[in-house]
């Protein structure tokens, strides 16, 4: 039974539609109907979605002979909110494991809460909208229930933004994993994270994260600025993506160095790139790294 047919009978074990997986997984119906007629297949983080939702392995999902359904061991929470017009978004998540945001062809923003290990997760944290014009504010709030260092461990939050109605996001967040994937538009990041991935990305995307940054760069289109204060931090970027790379600023220290897969390599020159990078801050240090492995994924670096 290849894959396509499992998602299907999975699905219709659990009875729902293909709108309500769709709903589940943060993706169009289209998509799903691509999966399960094999006109198209899920990538990694998808695969690991549908294993989660239909609470199986990912395992099972790809070679198992025959597909069972176990119950559900992720709790989750969905805030929906209708759109009619372009938004500048601010998102604020006091504590995470993973934070992803992602665009889709759906016509609501989504906020979807995921953990396995906290029971109510609704209860134990708060999505609170607040809209203004062309501004809508989303707040992810722990309600003191458990500590936030448990939701570092354990909460992921998935956004996804309705392709239609992007026009910036400007995140605020601590968590161990920021995943930027099929996005469309300015992003600025502010906070504390650990690990930054970047997929299919066209836009100006600024990371002003305090303390050491490791990021990789897949598919990414534009400008990407890392503004950063006594912080040694590196950039893996795929092979094959033509860069530019410099450093600004009048004061302070900032060090810009090269490498290919570790190792020291000579300076780029490449001019009028798709990817600009620039350095900017104060005793600041970032390697840009040119990568033949590709890029982890989220559930790996939070293994690491």
């Amino acid at each position: 039974m290849n894959v396509s047919q499992k998602i299907k009978d999975l699905r219709n074990q659990q009875g729902w539609s293909q709108e309500k997986l769709a709903e589940k997984l943060g993706v169009s119906r289209q998509a799903v109907t691509k999966w399960e007629t094999g006109a198209g297949t899920p990538d990694i983080e998808n695969l690991a979605a549908l294993a989660r939702v239909f609470g199986v392995t990912t395992d099972e999902l790809l070679f198992g002979v025959e597909a069972q359904v176990a119950p559900e061991t992720a709790c989750e929470s969905i805030t929906a909110f209708d759109l009619e017009r372009e938004k500048n978004y601010e998102f604020e998540v006091g504590c995470a494991r993973i934070v992803s945001l992602r665009t889709t062809t759906a016509e609501k923003l989504q906020v979807r809460l995921v953990s396995k290990t906290i029971d109510d997760v609704d209860r134990a944290v708060k999505v609170y909208l607040d809209t203004s014009g062309r501004n809508l504010s989303i707040r992810a709030q722990n309600q003191g229930v458990i500590a936030d260092a448990l939701l570092r461990r354990e909460l992921d939050v998935i956004i996804d933004v309705p392709t239609a109605f992007s026009e910036s996001a400007e995140l605020t967040l601590n968590a161990q994993v920021l995943s930027i994937k099929d996005v469309r538009m300015d992003v600025e990041v502010g906070g504390q994270v650990t690990y930054v991935l970047l997929s299919d990305v066209e836009g100006h995307v600024e990371l002003d994260l305090t303390g050491n940054v490791e990021a990789w760069a897949d598919d990414v289109r534009g400008k990407l600025d890392l503004n950063q204060i006594g912080a040694v931090s590196i950039l893996h970027v795929t092979e094959g993506t033509a860069f530019s790379a410099h450093a600004k600023g009048l004061l302070g220290r900032r060090t810009l160095l090269f490498s290919r897969d570790g190792g020291p390599c000579d300076v780029p020159a490449t001019e009028d790139a798709p990817l600009s990078i620039e350095l900017a801050g104060a005793r600041a240090e970032l390697t840009v790294d040119v990568t033949t492995t590709g890029i982890p994924t989220s559930e790996q670096l939070c293994e690491h």
